[in-house]
């Protein structure tokens, strides 16, 4: 039996599959071999070995990838009676090419996993700026084809966060696109700063809008995350204010807080995700930013907290900074709510 044989190979034409036994391994004389399928392939060129790792296991010896040739190609392909026939000094060199051949190996994988990583890391810091933590779970979910890209809804208590910019788009409608945008981002650059130190997520921009949410799982948490996020919309309106009081600008801000049960997930269709929070809370937070007057006809304030939300704040210095006062107010003509709302904070 030849100990080494030459292989002539035409385009296309396939080496070996995965599952075969590994009985050899080969040398590329000239040409190209592609090995893997689909799109985890990597292409070994003249001079480098090839099928060498199952070649060289003691248990075991099945292909782990298919191999064809790329265009017209020459191996040498090498059994274990070469190898046996080798002497002792000819047998310690030749692992020690076939060492140094799978350390390079070793460090090319190494390096490509490196550079995926890289790339899964700056991937992930592109898709934070589409959609909130919470949403980029939906995002890598549709990668992983053992679930088809879906992950279950979930069912929580959350607090939901809406905003405007009011007058803005009276403000606007002079501007430029370009200067319109620029004067909307110096707005929520603010609130989107202030949210997320406060841990809470952005859900989505609305226009001159913006919807956010803190999940609140259990009482700990609430007591926790609540004051954080009230603070978080006083804050906001302070440094908004500061900005239209120097600039002299025709605009305020309303921020409206409400917490409840929702339903978190992927609420899109086929082949687009919209990770979003649904449910009343969700309707009736949007309700208290938009509202304008209570039901004794004057303007509510700035901020709007409701009954739900009140009683998780008990820090003096939040207490004294908000009304203790309860604004009724009617929504649609149909419902009635409760707002607390600062007296010098009128919008």
């Amino acid at each position: 039996m030849a100990t080494r044989r030459k292989r002539r190979l035409n385009d296309d034409e396939v080496i070996c599959r995965a599952g075969d036994p590994a009985e050899c391994f080969w040398i590329i004389d000239d040409g190209i071999v592609v090995v893997g399928e689909g799109d985890k392939i990597v292409r070994r060129h003249k001079g480098e070995l090839i099928g060498e790792i199952a070649f060289h296991r003691r248990e075991e010896t099945k292909r782990s990838a298919s191999m064809k040739a790329d265009g017209i190609t020459n191996l040498w392909e090498i059994d274990h009676s070469f190898v046996d026939k080798l002497s002792s000094e000819q047998r310690l060199e030749w692992f020690e090419t076939v060492a140094a051949v799978l350390a390079d190996k070793v460090m090319e994988a190494t390096r490509q996993r490196s550079r995926l990583l890289s790339d899964n890391v700056s991937l992930d810091q592109v898709l934070r700026r589409f959609v909130c933590d919470d949403g980029l779970m939906a995002v890598n979910a549709a990668f992983d084809s053992t679930n088809a890209g879906e992950i279950d809804p979930d069912q929580t208590d959350a607090l939901l966060w809406f905003s405007d910019v009011a007058g803005f788009s009276g403000f606007s409608k002079d501007l430029s696109p370009g200067e319109a945008g620029r004067q909307m981002r110096r707005f929520m650059d603010v609130q989107v700063e202030e949210i997320r130190t406060a841990g809470g997520e952005i859900d989505k921009f609305t226009g001159d809008g913006l919807m956010a949410f803190w999940r609140l799982p259990d009482e700990t948490r609430s007591k926790d995350r609540v004051p954080k996020a009230v603070r978080a919309a006083l804050a906001t309106i302070d440094r908004i204010r500061s900005i239209v009081v120097a600039d002299q600008l025709p605009l305020d801000i309303r921020i409206g807080l409400h917490l409840g049960p929702v339903v978190i997930g992927d609420f899109g269709g086929t082949g687009r995700i919209a990770y979003t929070v649904m449910g009343e809370t969700v309707n009736s937070a949007s309700r208290y930013e938009q509202a304008r007057l209570d039901t004794d006809g004057m303007r509510l304030g700035a901020l709007r907290i409701s009954e739900a939300v009140y009683p998780f704040i008990s820090e003096p210095d939040l207490l004294k900074r908000l009304s203790s006062d309860i604004r009724r107010f009617v929504v649609k003509g149909d419902r009635e709510f409760a707002a607390y709302t600062s007296i010098d904070q009128e919008s």
